[in-house]
């Protein structure tokens, strides 16, 4: 058997705590989520789902959304041309 790596990593609480339940779903533990995540990551030479970079608009709206300072829109054509801008 391969000797395992200890590692520390500093991780986002709420992101920590939401994750652990939903692994628990799946009758795995933290470490394990890590350990298929790095293997996909291996065998897929690189990140195993897209990645995108959003908007300097959009990550202005979640930040008004982190702090309670939601924009409200009319209809989603509104939305859309905002998030367009």
């Amino acid at each position: 058997m391969a000797t395992r790596r200890q590692t520390s990593i500093k991780v986002d609480p709420k992101a920590w705590d939401a994750a652990k339940i939903i692994f628990e779903e799946y009758n795995l533990t933290v470490t394990d989520a890590i350990n298929i995540f790095l293997n996909r990551v291996r065998l897929e030479r690189g990140l195993p789902f897209p990645l995108k970079v959003p908007s300097e608009r959009l990550k202005e709206a979640m930040g008004e959304a982190e702090n309670d300072e939601l924009v409200r829109y009319n209809d989603i054509e509104e939305m859309m041309t905002d998030l367009k801008s």
